[in-house]
């Protein structure tokens, strides 16, 4: 049996703190500190536990961080258990950031008699995440660049063959659709939400949020395969109604979905009273766009149908749905 006692309690719990390789500090409600671990010391590059005891917690941080620092001391000392994240160099000058916890320590009777901070170090995941939005950025100016230039290719290469005119106006539409869906699996890196995808895809074709419903969409996010699939479908969708449809009426344009079965189906409903049946057939029936929609579509597995009745155009397709990214 282990022997007890005030003091090999204290030693017990002193060598657990020792052996954490968070720095781990108690503070009175004041924000003094009373005790780092050793752990603590060795981050924070620190000679001795004298370098910091007796001082104010927010005296180690850089100025700029004070408001903060002390902002999360007050809340902990109010029985709020407080998280932030913030950058302070070590005692010898070493750029650090921290993710940094501070709790309220309580008596038996409720009341607040100590502040335990536990802080983190994430510097290498912030400086990696630093790296990768630089890099991100970088791509996504290339690829900016790149759509950008394969569009002006395709006006100018129908400049000289106009029979190619209609197909070439309809490449460059789809160009801008994977341009706005790429820009945001760089930006993100992971899954992306399917509402704002889809609200982007439709105001950079320059249709108004009042205009286009998302409403009754899912609040769900989709993966880099999915994303492709709609942006091409939505702004083939988006295009044929604002040539031939209700969005050239100024009418307005619903859109919603469900999950099921791993399965994301989505339903693009527009009105035709106002609009030349003819032309929105030959828009959609005969040419090209429909038949890209449906071949992606079905590549992925999934299903798409049209149809007009009751004087509306509904268009619902299918793509995977995959849960998402931890």
């Amino acid at each position: 049996m282990l022997p007890s006692g005030p003091d090999v309690m204290d030693a017990v719990l002193t060598a657990m703190l020792d052996n954490s390789r968070d720095c781990i500090k108690l503070l009175d409600p004041e924000g003094r500190v009373l005790y780092i671990n050793r752990a603590g010391l060795l981050v924070r590059q620190m000679a001795g536990a004298e370098d910091v005891l007796g001082r104010y917690w927010w005296d180690i941080w850089p100025a700029e961080a004070e408001a903060a620092v002390r902002e999360a001391n007050t809340s902990a000392a109010a029985g709020k258990l407080w998280d932030f994240r913030g950058f302070c160099p070590t005692a010898q000058g070493t750029p650090k950031w921290w993710d940094v916890r501070i709790s309220p320590v309580t008596d038996a009777s409720g009341h607040v008699i100590r502040l335990l901070v536990v802080s983190k170090d994430v510097t290498e995941t912030v400086t990696n995440r630093k790296m990768y939005e630089t890099i991100a950025l970088e791509m996504r100016h290339r690829l900016k660049n790149a759509f950008a230039i394969s569009s002006a290719i395709t006006k100018i290469s129908a400049r000289t063959a106009p029979e190619h005119q209609s197909f070439a106006e309809a490449l460059v539409n789809r160009f801008s659709s994977l341009a706005v869906a790429q820009a945001k699996l760089v930006d993100v890196a992971q899954d992306f939400p399917l509402r704002e995808l889809i609200s982007d895809l439709v105001s950079a074709a320059g249709v108004s949020a009042e205009t286009f419903d998302v409403s009754l969409l899912p609040d769900c996010r989709i993966d880099e395969s999915g994303m492709r699939i709609i942006a091409v479908v939505i702004g083939e969708l988006t295009t044929n109604s604002l040539k031939y449809g209700a969005l050239r009426a100024g009418d307005a344009v619903h859109c919603e979905g469900e999950l099921k079965d791993s399965w994301l189906r989505l339903v693009w409903t527009e009105g035709v009273d106002r609009v030349d049946l003819d032309d929105t057939e030959q828009a959609s029936s005969t040419h090209t766009g429909l038949h890209v929609m449906r071949r992606l579509v079905l590549s992925a597995g999934g299903t798409m149908d049209r149809v007009i009745e009751s004087g509306r155009l509904v268009v619902t397709f299918s793509v995977p749905h995959r849960p998402p990214h931890d």
